[in-house]
């Protein structure tokens, strides 16, 4: 196939909002020391993938751990507003152990899967396009054969890979988010539909924070 084969799709080191369960959507919420740290430990693996290119969400969390790999491999960092993390409205900066008192309806659908567009949420479907398309362009433009790797956040990932899968990102809720500074690998070039494969989910070996972390 046409421009890169294999996708990584890297989710972002931990922030404080993370750490303390708060929704932080498309606030821009930096890296916290932690994160910092699994940024630069994921991106010494990473590097080993000898990456053709390295494309970023804007937001500074996914910017700084996508230098953390450019500085080792001598890249530069590209980046696309449509890797930005889902819109969450009124609830960005809120913990989400307060939501169940302040919006309890609310809570209880997005819990079970709906998206709650009346407070600002953006859609499953809305994100996947987006961080699809964004993905698809970047690998498009890549040398032949070859890998780039992708920097993006938990929830929008999730969409983007559904979406890429060719699943209903708005249905299909199959996939978990990954840890921080953890990596999906998309492969391309089958005969067979999907185009795009899923052939690793939520890798790396990343010290700091060897639990789960909210990805909101």
């Amino acid at each position: 196939m046409a421009g890169a084969r294999r996708v990584v799709i890297w989710r972002h080191g931990q922030t404080a909002y993370n750490r303390g369960g708060r929704i932080q959507g498309s606030s821009d919420i930096p890296l916290d020391d932690v994160g910092l740290g699994q940024a630069a430990a994921a991106a010494e693996q990473l590097a080993l993938l000898a990456p053709a290119a390295i494309v970023s969400s804007d937001l500074s969390r996914a910017r700084a751990t996508a230098q953390a790999l450019a500085d080792l491999v001598g890249l530069e960092v590209a980046t696309d507003p449509r890797l930005r993390e889902r819109q969450y409205g009124l609830w960005e900066g809120l913990a989400v152990a307060d939501l169940a008192g302040r919006w309890p309806a609310e809570y209880d659908r997005w819990r079970a899967g709906e998206d709650i567009p009346e407070i600002g949420m953006e859609s499953r479907a809305a994100a996947a396009a987006r961080v699809a398309q964004a993905v698809l362009e970047a690998a498009a433009a890549a040398p032949d054969d070859s890998l780039i790797v992708v920097a993006t956040h938990g929830g929008c990932s999730v969409c983007g890979i559904t979406a890429l899968l060719e699943l209903d990102a708005q249905a299909w809720l199959g996939l978990r988010v990954m840890r921080n500074a953890h990596w999906a690998v998309l492969e391309g070039g089958g005969r067979r539909r999907p185009v795009w494969r899923l052939v690793g989910y939520d890798l790396g070996d990343v010290a700091g924070r060897p639990g789960m972390t909210p990805w909101f």
